[in-house]
């Protein structure tokens, strides 16, 4: 038993028609003794024939506690018909035409330092921090399904956690890059000591990234207000995390990370999206 939304045509006799086949949509929970048939969904009769979501329970052809999400107006019922019969949209997207979209939580995207103070940069060649980091969160917005992103740039690093506060995101992802010595090599995410959201957020942030870059695994690491990255992670009021995927000034690291950026970019879509549930 599962729960299902399907989208399809509505009958007078109380069924769903689909392009899976027929559903009977019924008012009774999966558990109730009764026949299903007993207690199926009343259609009204302005109802019939139209798009329709339908959300319930289902199983097998029925889908118990069913209930009318949204009914499309004639004219867009039939475009949406027309558009999948010629492959042009997926039963994903057409439900996003017909289903009222839930409120989602805000990420914050925040790119580290900024194109007069870049960072980090890679000798060999010139790349910065600043540069790597607003690309790649560029790619991380399209791949982002069930989150809302909003992308940050730092005026100044003082007023930056007052400038993420007024938006009032739900959790902030801080996008850096390491540097060292240029031998230096690995994956870590920072977080605030004091925060156990946060942590748990750094976690599912590092199993991605390491899981993506196959680079030396360098765990998540707690600071505080006067370490590096304190600041933000201490006076941001949502939880925050500091991810520092690679070392840019090692050759190697950068070219690991370059290889694929969309992959990166889809690693960190799919933790942004993890971290989504637990915070």
């Amino acid at each position: 038993m599962t729960d299902k939304t399907r989208i399809g045509t509505l009958t007078p006799n109380g069924h769903l028609e689909t392009p899976e086949g027929a559903f009977l949509l019924t008012q009774i929970p999966p558990q109730a003794t009764r026949p299903p048939e007993s207690a199926a969904l009343e259609i009204q009769p302005e109802q019939v024939g139209k798009l329709a979501v339908v959300r319930g329970d289902l199983s097998g052809d029925v889908l118990y506690s069913a209930e009318i999400v949204e009914v499309a107006p004639p004219l867009l019922g039939r475009l949406v018909e027309l558009l999948l019969r010629k492959g042009l949209v997926t039963e994903e997207e057409w439900r996003e035409v017909l289903e009222p979209e839930a409120p989602r939580q805000l990420c914050a995207l925040v790119i580290g330092h900024k194109k007069a103070s870049p960072g980090a940069v890679n000798r060999r060649t010139g790349l910065t921090e600043f540069a790597f980091n607003e690309d790649l969160a560029m790619r991380i917005e399209r791949q982002v399904r069930k989150v809302g992103i909003q992308r940050v740039y730092r005026r100044t690093y003082r007023e930056l956690p007052d400038d993420i506060n007024a938006l009032g995101p739900d959790f902030i992802v801080s996008l850096h890059c390491n540097a060292f010595d240029g031998r230096a090599s690995g994956t870590e995410v920072l977080y605030y000591h004091r925060s156990e959201k946060g942590r748990r957020m750094a976690g599912i942030l590092r199993r991605h990234l390491v899981r993506h870059l196959g680079l030396p695994d360098r765990g998540v690491k707690p600071r505080t207000a006067e370490d590096r990255g304190g600041y933000l992670l201490r006076y941001t009021e949502a939880p925050c995390v500091i991810a520092e995927p690679f070392f840019i000034d090692n050759d190697g690291d950068l070219a690991r990370a370059q290889e694929d950026l969309d992959g990166l970019a889809s690693a960190y879509a799919r933790a942004i999206e993890a971290m989504a549930e637990v915070v």
